[in-house]
């Protein structure tokens, strides 16, 4: 079963509008803009009962988070002029499941709230978030086969928002273009984080690895290398350095199940690290089985962790 392929997804920030003459003004400051009526209509078409419109800007012109009431229930999604482009959540009350499950993991104890369920969606996505050890973490939840899959993201984001290419700065596309980092159908994501703190992320056609940007541009993390030559896994203990595989895998002592999935990416002057902790309980085939994964972007230069996550997975 392949583990590695990893997700992001947002929490809720509520603004106001006014309605008024069959227009929804969306009040955010600096950038207050008329919402067109053709994104009620987008809502409209796969809710009819849709009401109580509440648009953020994301993208002027081009782009908004919409929250709106049908059948007395909260949904959230991010609408264009002409579409819903992406899940619509569901707010739901029940955490029961969630608790059930957490409570037998590595992160048992934690707080969770905002529970949204994935609406229309056939493997019962959901997305709530989770305070573990006084942390905000963004909690995706999922069923894929026989198993539940939990994943953890530190930093919880607090936006995400799905970019064309031609949404990207300048100087992403040009380095893009000339490091031959095809973007044509890439998934791209602007993610701002718990701290304000933004960064792009990329994801290349049938590549399992984001290239990652700073808001300002500047590429923070890269699974490659720049002289062309494959990029080698390795154990833990045999990537970057001790030091470093100390302060990453604090609190993970106990994911002593060996991983040979490390590798470090040399990429002109950056060193880019992925470490990977996993943790198994019970019987392998059984529903007692439990499997427990982190997994840790690291620049190697600075020691940032650029991205955090864990992963697990219960038998259902």
């Amino acid at each position: 079963m392949n583990f590695e392929k990893i997700a992001l997804f947002v929490t809720i920030l509520c603004l106001s509008i006014l309605i008024g003459c069959n227009k929804v003004v969306d009040v955010q400051e600096p950038d207050t803009e008329t919402v067109p009526e053709a994104t009620i209509t987008a809502i409209k078409n796969d809710y009819p009962n849709a009401e109580k419109f509440v648009f953020k800007t994301l993208l002027k012109d081009k782009l908004w988070k919409a929250k709106f009431v049908s059948n007395a229930s909260n949904f959230e999604t991010q609408v264009s002029p002409t579409a819903i482009v992406a899940q619509v959540y569901r707010e739901s009350s029940d955490i029961t499941l969630y608790k059930d499950l957490t409570d037998k993991l590595k992160v048992r104890g934690g707080a969770i709230s905002g529970v949204q369920l994935a609406d229309k969606a056939t493997d019962n996505g959901a997305r709530m978030k989770y305070v573990f050890n006084g942390k905000p973490f963004l909690l995706d939840y999922y069923i894929l086969n026989d198993w539940h899959i939990i994943k953890l993201t530190s930093k919880a984001p607090s936006e995400s928002i799905a970019l064309e290419v031609v949404d990207l700065p300048d100087n992403i596309q040009s380095f893009c273009q000339q490091k031959a980092i095809s973007l044509t159908n890439a998934t791209i994501n602007l993610i701002t984080d718990s701290e304000g703190k933004k960064a792009y992320y990329i994801y290349p056609v049938a590549q399992l690895y984001p290239v990652i940007f700073n808001e300002a541009g500047e590429l923070l993390w890269i699974a490659r290398n720049s002289n062309g030559s494959n990029v080698v896994n390795k154990p833990n203990n045999e990537v970057g350095n001790a030091e470093l595989l100390a302060k990453v895998s604090e609190g993970y002592e106990d994911f002593t199940t060996p991983t040979a999935v490390a590798f470090e990416a040399q990429f002109d002057s950056l060193k880019s690290i992925r470490y990977v902790f996993q943790k198994k309980s019970g019987v392998e085939g059984t529903r007692t089985f439990i499997n427990e994964l982190r997994e840790v972007f690291v620049n190697a230069a600075t020691g940032e962790i650029i991205y955090d996550q864990y992963s697990s997975y219960v038998f259902r």
